[in-house]
């Protein structure tokens, strides 16, 4: 079983940086992936036998609400199959529920739905373009606090 860890922050930022850079913009072709949340919100990346592996996000949408959104949530193409990016975006809603938090949001790409509905999620809203043209969907979870 290989060693893996889960930190999260702002120090833990500039790995996670990397890992959507490679996934977002070179594998699939996104050129806007950085925005203003990036300073605010929690970051999350996985390590793999020490190595950067995966990555996510979380924070509150809107502002001081107790619903939190989970978004870039990205692992490198030789780390997938590991059940990796579950791991992730089960820190986002660990994170998330520790800061108050009772409903989790995200915005997914389309062909993901299927993969966060095993985790609980459901889709509310239409198919949307807002993300560089590429089909969206807003999906939500309700999630209990500890």
């Amino acid at each position: 079983m290989p060693n893996v860890e889960l930190k999260r922050g702002q120090e833990v930022k500039e790995d996670a940086f990397e890992i959507r850079r490679r996934v977002f913009m070179e594998e699939q072709g996104y050129t806007d992936e950085f925005d203003d949340i990036d300073d605010t919100c929690i970051h999350i990346v996985l390590y793999k036998d020490g190595e950067p592996a995966g990555c996510a996000r979380t924070f509150p949408e809107p502002a001081e609400s107790t619903r939190w959104a989970v978004g870039r949530v990205a692992v490198l193409p030789e780390k997938r199959e590991g059940g990796f990016g579950r791991m992730l975006v089960e820190e986002c809603e660990r994170a998330a529920t520790e800061a108050g938090a009772t409903e989790m949001c995200l915005h997914a790409q389309a062909r993901l739905e299927s993969w966060y509905g095993l985790m609980g999620y459901t889709r509310f809203g239409e198919v949307d373009y807002e993300d560089e043209g590429q089909p969206h969907i807003w999906m939500e979870k309700t999630i209990s606090r500890p």
